[in-house]
């Protein structure tokens, strides 16, 4: 990252021990930045821009030391600020680029975390690196950063859309699956109806050939009680006395005789009648 002498604060303050009093801290800032000690050299450049907050190089100065410690966004942040009011071509030209790359670093960092906001970010990259070579364009560090933070940005959009079809494609098939689901679902709904229904129909011809037998053991129980009746009351009937007993004898014995009497002899029963006719069939009597 590249840190700026402030040569041209002097000119910009109405003091000139002032001025001699800024460029002396911002050159020991600078030397403490060189060294690697960017905590130090922070704590002064934050001094020197709450003397002189209107000075971009400073705010510049900061931003690459926060930067160095990792502190992204506040670079970032510090960086756009001094941008506003920087007039110097060469100190622009070094803005942009690190500028830059703090915005390509915050993407390495967001796509390791497979967070979408890493495109974004290495496109911002990609286009600070861009204003840095239109304000110096043989910069070598520039274009080699300009192709990284362009390989990130279609790498990132070829993940995009893999994931995107990947996404489609898997809903597809959790679609198509939901619809077996359905189907087996529903073909095992039916067969649960089939098999109710079955068993209903079961029921009721159990239900039916049970009150069949039932009936029919009432009508049995019925003829049972019946015969017991007439068993019961063909046992409680009296004997005959000899009286009736006698009497009963007598009308037997008179109904064989009367049967003897009219009977016709078995010649004449055989015998075929002289006219043809009814049996049993009488003439009408003459007028008298």
């Amino acid at each position: 990252m590249k840190v700026i002498s402030i040569i041209s604060i002097g000119l910009l303050l109405a003091s000139a021990a002032f001025s001699d009093q800024l460029y002396t801290k911002n050159k020991k800032a600078n030397q403490l930045y060189k060294k690697g000690e960017y905590k130090d050299a922070l704590k002064m450049y934050e001094d020197l821009a709450v003397e002189s907050p209107t000075e971009p190089k400073i705010k510049m100065n900061k931003g690459s030391a926060l930067l160095q410690m990792d502190s992204l966004d506040r670079a970032e942040e510090s960086y756009n600020s001094a941008a506003t009011g920087l007039k110097d071509k060469k100190a622009l030209a070094d803005l942009y680029y690190n500028l830059g790359n703090a915005q390509y670093m915050q993407g390495e960092k967001l796509a390791a975390q497979q967070n979408q906001g890493a495109s974004e970010k290495y496109k911002a990259a990609l286009e600070n690196y861009i204003k840095s070579l239109d304000l110096r364009p043989h910069d070598r560090d520039a274009k080699w950063n300009l192709q990284l933070a362009n390989a990130k940005m279609k790498q990132m959009q070829n993940q995009q859309q893999k994931n995107q079809n990947d996404k489609n494609k898997n809903d597809k098939n959790d679609k198509k699956q939901d619809q077996k689901n359905q189907q087996q679902d529903q073909k095992k709904n039916d067969q649960n109806k089939q098999d109710q229904n079955k068993k209903d129909q079961n029921k009721d011809q159990q239900n039916k050939d049970n009150k069949q037998q039932q009936d029919k053991n009432n009508q049995d129980q019925q003829k049972q009680n019946a015969q017991n009746d007439k068993n019961k009351q063909d046992q409680q009937k009296p004997e005959p006395t000899p009286q009736q007993q006698k009497q009963e004898d007598m009308k037997k014995d008179e109904a064989r005789k009367l049967i003897e009497l009219y009977s016709d002899d078995e010649h004449d029963l055989n015998k075929k009648p002289e006219k043809a006719g009814v049996i049993g069939e009488r003439k009408g009597e003459k007028d008298w």
